[in-house]
């Protein structure tokens, strides 16, 4: 490989950092949310808050990232939002009560934002033409390894809560698993705080920030002498051009010949969200221990989501090229229905009941003779149960155990 591409590639690794640290702290969640319920003391709403509270922030942050990126530049922007996630993580593992923690997670949605918008913009900024479409395809992969990574993480804190090794009992990990699961961020958060000193700034940043000679400087190391001078001559070109630009109204975007533009893109973003896929990787170990396999196997099924998320992926950017955007789109969605509706068969289908044995796995505090009145009565479904538990227990017992 060429010393110049493999500089390129190294520099596009580093800042595609960003995309796995949203993967992860996105996913983070679906270990933790099992925990703070009963701990927090926490109603369905309160729990689907404390889930949805990072995406609110990640679209502000959306919105303003691009402008401040402008003004500040990429690689500062992305330094920011690494010190986000870092602070997010801390805070977060070390919440004493639900509201901070809300806050901490909506710190989170703040770097969030900015790294799933500048960090595939600079990497476009500096890949050479020939390279792009793959080197931005990198910040997409490593969304979907942050994502496989936080179910990983969360299975193995889990498991090591479990063991009797010194150093679990030193650190206190059965008493503080989902505070683990959360704070262990902080350490992909440093290292891509000081991997990005080892970026150099965008070009295109470079020639706004009027540094024409900097700017140079990159891309005679990213494409070389020859070619720098001419990339450098079209951003510059193209810079004047945006200057020249009459600025666009909004009611531009609804003239007929770019309805039909507008229409594709707003239902490929509402289908990509809409198929309910986030719900599954915020809620998998919960929805896996609902059908009855156990906290630890729920947590290990998780990882299996993740895995075929990151192979299918992996599939996607080497078939896009081959077989085009539109099949890849048919096949993905037709795959996703699909899935959903067996998906929701199964929770329709499945049934609620309550045994002995189950009880005696309760680590709660709960009067467990209380329950014996609800043994080997078939509940429809969770929604039934959980009332039936309520009125056994009463309200407050039954959120300590669920």
């Amino acid at each position: 490989m060429h010393a110049r591409q493999f500089y390129v590639i190294r520099v596009a690794l580093i800042v595609a950092l960003g995309g796995f640290l949203m993967g992860f702290d996105a996913s983070v969640i679906s270990g933790v949310v099992g925990f703070i319920g009963p701990e927090f003391r926490l109603s369905s709403l309160q729990q689907g808050w404390a889930v949805g509270s990072l995406t609110l922030t990640a679209t502000l942050a959306m919105l303003l990232a691009g402008p401040m990126s402008d003004r500040y530049g990429r690689r500062t922007i992305l330094k920011v939002a690494a010190v986000l996630y870092a602070i997010s993580a801390i805070s977060s593992a070390l919440a004493p009560n639900f509201t901070l923690f809300v806050i901490a997670r909506m710190i989170g949605g703040l770097g969030v934002g900015a790294s799933l918008i500048i960090a595939p913009m600079y990497i476009a900024e500096i890949a050479p033409p020939k390279m792009r479409g793959r080197l931005v395809s990198f910040n997409q992969l490593n969304i979907v390894v942050g994502i496989s990574a936080a179910f990983f993480s969360n299975y193995l804190i889990l498991q090591y809560a479990q063991s009797d090794a010194a150093l679990a009992q030193t650190l206190m990990f059965s008493e503080n698993e989902w505070r683990w699961m959360l704070g262990i961020e902080l350490l992909p958060a440093l290292l891509y705080f000081f991997c990005l000193y080892f970026v150099p700034r965008s070009p295109r940043w470079q020639i706004m920030a009027g540094a024409v000679d900097d700017a140079k400087a990159t891309l005679t190391r990213v494409v070389g002498e020859h070619d720098a001078q001419k990339q450098l001559t079209d951003v510059i070109q193209s810079l004047e051009a945006d200057k020249e630009k009459e600025k666009a109204r909004l009611r531009d975007i609804f003239h007929p010949y770019l309805r039909f533009v507008l229409i594709i893109g707003v239902t490929l973003a509402v289908l990509q969200q809409i198929t309910g896929i986030n719900a599954v990787f915020f809620y998998a170990p919960i929805i896996f221990e609902q059908s009855g396999i156990g906290t630890d196997a729920s947590f290990m099924q998780a990882i299996f989501v993740g895995l075929v998320n990151l192979v299918f992926t992996v599939l996607a950017i080497l078939l896009i090229d081959k077989l085009g955007r539109r099949p890849l789109l048919i096949f993905g969605m037709t795959g996703i229905a699909a899935m959903m509706f067996l998906l929701a068969w199964g929770f329709q289908s499945a049934t609620y009941e309550l045994n002995s044995e189950q009880v005696a796995t309760i680590e709660a505090p709960v009067d467990k003779e209380l329950l014996t009145a609800m043994y080997d009565i078939s509940y429809p479904n969770d929604v039934a149960f959980k009332r039936a538990l309520a009125e056994t227990l009463g309200t407050e017992a039954a959120i300590a155990r669920y």
